[in-house]
């Protein structure tokens, strides 16, 4: 056969004057990423020349031409247009579709009727790299529970302003992380839906003439359904930017708590301490045993807001259509994915790996003064005071000990009655024993029973509700996985028909 390529010279326009790259430039380029690239390509094509067909657009006998070049291609393909390269064709779409010229002739343009390339590969792409996510995302979030349950009566200081609060336990701190990773994955599946609709048969921005079925294609590709309005298609920004502030809302609540725990790990707190398998010494200080796991997750923040900022600046002054800001600036996006994913594997393997110094934890949320909230409590209920009233009180007895050096643990009804006299007038006349129980931060966290608090039997039922949540996430992703599966199957089935009809 002799070859012609003027039936997919997309350079007429310009008079056939465009400058191209060299032969070694374009196969470089080119092998860069038709590996990835292609495999999509082709399922595309096969999945609009089926549509095709069913809508007698295109002919059957041509369909079984294209069809049957198409299903062959693999990476020994990619291999022979390599050593075929055209220079002529630069973009690795029009590279493939030289290389399928070649094969069968120019009846394969067809597969260009009633769309513009290379729509839907970019949302294709994206959910490839999401799904991991997601899938990383599940098994952070079992760990989480895992030890959120197992810390639950694990008493420990609860800091606000960096300082002591109200006693807590080290499970409902890590409940809290769960809750908000879970509240950033219901973003990222919302932002998998987002990009899982197919922008294919949008034409350039204006649709097609061609009685084409939009939602065919789509089923058999494995999206959830078609992107509508075919300027949205080839403008809109939206997965970037759904994405990037998905994995912003899960990288924050990571980073924060990392900064906590490693501060915890200090000498000063000692209240936590990283296993040597995941910890790093230093090459000129013997003594240094190093969380630096901590600062490897928590410094890909830093890669998930410029991301942010990247699809933004790329795209906030362009015109709303199809410009290259828009394609290429949601692709930036997938290498931050991959980031966000080692940072969620990262703290899944360091949960495991801490240890917890419970003694040093109760010892200082009893000398904290971080009780001091329950003895308020205390003289609400059993003195009928007004609670402005009884906080006075009990700041009073905290500055009256802060300022002689002594702790929670060495008030007495003496100073009590002294900061009550000051502030009321009168005595409280509160037994030693009923202060001792008031201070216990062991009593005072299974005292905090109220919805979402601190008790570890509230801690335990809001596990058990969260594992339920957590099975239904599950269920939701395999389907996700199991729907692609089946496309696959479709395409495969429905390629096999036309070709079998021959």
């Amino acid at each position: 056969m002799s070859k012609t390529y003027k039936t997919i010279d997309t350079f007429t326009r310009l008079g056939g004057q465009k400058e191209l790259k060299t032969l070694e430039e374009g196969k470089r380029y080119f092998a860069s990423e038709a590996y990835e690239l292609i495999p999509r390509y082709r399922k595309v094509h096969m999945a609009w020349t089926v549509m095709l067909v069913k809508q007698g657009i295109m002919s059957r006998e041509r369909a079984i031409k294209i069809l049957g070049a198409l299903k062959p291609v693999d990476a020994g393909t990619i291999e022979d247009m390599l050593a075929t390269y055209d220079t002529r064709f630069p973009k690795t779409s029009l590279q493939f579709e030289r290389y399928l010229t070649d094969q069968i002739g120019p009846e394969v343009s067809d597969i260009n009727i009633g769309r513009t390339l290379p729509p839907p590969h970019y949302r294709m792409k994206i959910r490839e790299a999401v799904l991991p996510l997601l899938e990383a995302v599940l098994v952070f979030r079992k760990t989480l529970l895992d030890y959120a349950e197992k810390h639950r009566n694990i008493v420990m200081p609860g800091y606000t302003h960096y300082m002591h609060a109200q006693p807590m336990t080290f499970g409902h701190y890590l409940l809290g992380l769960y809750d908000a990773v879970t509240h950033a994955y219901l973003e990222l599946e919302a932002a998998y839906h987002s990009i899982n609709r197919c922008d294919m048969g949008c034409g350039a921005l204006a649709g097609t003439s061609f009685d084409v079925d939009r939602e065919l294609p789509a089923k058999l590709l494995g999206f959830d359904g078609v992107l509508e309005h075919s300027n949205w298609c080839v403008a809109g920004t939206d997965m970037g930017i759904d994405l990037a502030c998905a994995m912003t809302n899960l990288m924050l609540p990571m980073s924060r708590t990392c900064t906590e725990m490693y501060t915890w790990c200090t000498f000063e707190w000692n209240m936590l301490e990283v296993s040597p398998k995941i910890s790093e010494t230093s090459s000129m200080m013997p003594q240094k045993r190093n969380p630096c796991i901590f600062e490897e997750i928590r410094q890909i923040i830093g890669a998930v807001m410029g991301s942010y900022n990247d699809v933004c600046a790329r795209s906030h002054n362009t015109m709303w259509g199809d410009v290259i800001e828009v394609q290429q600036c949601q692709e930036g996006v997938i290498p931050v994915i991959n980031k966000v994913i080692a940072a969620v594997k990262l703290y899944t393997k360091t949960l495991p790996e801490i240890s917890v110094h419970e003694d040093v934890m109760l010892d200082k949320a009893a000398k904290g003064f971080s009780t001091c909230t329950e003895l308020v409590g205390v003289l609400i209920r059993e003195r009928n005071i007004p609670q402005r009233l009884c906080h006075g009180v009990v700041a009073e007895v905290v500055r009256i000990l802060s300022d002689s050096g002594r702790t929670a643990a060495d008030m007495t009804p003496e100073i009590i009655d002294q900061a009550a006299e000051k502030m009321l007038g009168e005595k409280l006349n509160l037994g030693s024993d009923q202060i001792k129980a008031v201070l216990d931060p062991v009593k005072f966290v299974e005292a905090h029973q109220s919805k979402g608090g601190v008790a570890p039997a509230e801690v335990k039922r809001m596990v058990d509700q969260r594992r339920n949540e957590l099975a239904a996430a599950e269920k939701r992703h395999k389907e996700r996985a199991q729907q692609l599966a089946d496309a696959d199957k479709r395409l495969n089935d429905a390629v096999e028909e036309i070709l079998a009809s021959k």
